[in-house]
């Protein structure tokens, strides 16, 4: 289990200001941080190389280098990743003390619905991992696509996506077994693009 916690404000774009803390020894460094430091040390403190962490992302270690060198790294990336380090970003209200979590929209349009007396909905959910362009070109794969989510009662399900004239998207909910064989599937980028929207902005950022 993760011993340390990172307790993170973004100051700027690419600064953050971090407490690592122990949770056995409750030592605690507050320092202003670069993403790229607070990465460093987080993979110091766990034992988590970035190669091993940018692969459970789907991407290679030197695509995370160039979205950390380049500053293009997004905020849910940069969580995610420190995510798959196995470190914990906590936010807290400073006036109360109280922990908040930060919601993960997804890139799907919003979906409702009731499935076995249980709504289901897409906006008050956190998104988890998409198939949206995984063959490089189609946001829907042959008309079809989906996206995961957790709900805040942590239960699991898929908002399935169609451009079928005439037939509606619906929620499919999951075991905690299969979320994790999606994920293991598609990854963890919700904001994945065409091929070649991703070749242009790597060529627009040289």
């Amino acid at each position: 289990m993760n011993e340390n916690d990172v307790f993170c404000k973004q100051l700027t774009k690419s600064s953050f200001r971090c407490m690592i803390q122990n949770r056995k020894s409750r030592n605690e460094e507050v320092v202003k941080m670069t993403a790229k430091e607070v990465i460093n040390t987080a993979s110091r403190a766990t034992g988590v190389s970035q190669a091993k962490a940018a692969e459970s992302l789907g991407w290679s270690p030197q695509q995370l280098s160039a979205k950390i060198s380049r500053k293009t790294l997004r905020a849910d990336d940069f969580l995610n990743l420190l995510d798959s380090m196995g470190v914990d970003v906590t936010y807290t209200v400073r006036e109360t003390g109280k922990s908040i979590k930060a919601h993960i929209p997804g890139a799907g349009r919003r979906v409702r619905a009731m499935v076995n007396k249980v709504i289901y909905d897409t906006a008050y959910s956190d998104a988890l991992s998409n198939d949206f362009y995984i063959d490089g070109d189609n946001m829907l794969l042959d008309g079809k696509g989906s996206e995961l989510y957790i709900d805040s009662e942590g239960r699991y399900f898929l908002a399935e996506y169609t451009s079928f004239e005439g037939v509606k998207d619906r929620i499919i909910p999951l075991t905690a077994n299969d979320a994790a064989a999606y994920i293991r599937r598609n990854g963890t980028d919700l904001h994945r693009q065409p091929a070649n929207a991703a070749q242009e902005q790597e060529s627009q950022n040289e």
